[in-house]
């Protein structure tokens, strides 16, 4: 994290010290407070429109390097930003069959489209993005191989960089039956088939 005394951003050295807990405030000032944070950083993300499209290459340059080096700080406070749009994505009206992931995925390929020069179009973008509680996506997945539903490549990649899937789970190519080959009919079965 930057130096909370630093020069004024989209917030001031008191709303950041309002932020981190180190300021309280009584009710009517805090409302204030709160209300003009929100104002500010609305208006700050619209001002994204012209540091996007207007601000020179050099002053973009000058930006993201420090003594001919790159300026890390200024990469982290980037990640904070993304960060934050993720957060505001996660906090929009649901909208019907459009997630919190579809729409920062909407909102980062849009973005990187308004980035890209007038010769450069955006060639292929995949972003695979699974967030949630791991505990409830190893359980969902794994009922769907318990249930012998199919799985995404996606899914599949999921459940063994996670390593979801133990000893247990054996797979097997199938034989001509379509069953898994050198297995016995009746260890194929689970204990529901025998009721």
């Amino acid at each position: 994290m930057t130096e909370p005394d630093r020069q004024r951003g989209i917030l001031t050295t008191d709303d950041r010290d309002y932020l981190a807990g180190r300021k309280s405030l009584q009710s009517d000032s805090e409302r204030n407070t709160r209300k003009r944070i929100r104002d500010r950083v609305r208006n700050g993300l619209y001002d994204f429109e012209y540091l996007a499209a207007e601000l020179e290459e050099r002053d973009v340059t000058q930006l993201v390097t420090e003594s001919g080096e790159t300026n890390t700080q200024a990469f982290d406070a980037a990640e904070n930003a993304i960060a934050f749009i993720y957060r505001m994505c996660a906090y929009a009206p649901d909208s019907s069959g459009y997630s919190t992931n579809d729409r920062f995925r909407d909102v980062l390929q849009n973005g990187i489209e308004k980035g890209l020069d007038d010769r450069h179009e955006v060639l292929d973008f995949k972003l695979d993005l699974h967030c949630g509680l791991p505990r409830e996506a190893r359980h969902r997945l794994l009922r769907k191989i318990e249930q012998g539903e199919d799985v995404t490549l996606a899914e599949l990649r999921e459940l063994l960089e996670n390593d979801y899937l133990d000893d247990s789970y054996i797979f097997r190519p199938l034989g001509e039956d379509g069953l898994p080959k050198d297995v016995e009919p009746q260890d194929v079965l689970s204990h529901d088939d025998f009721r």
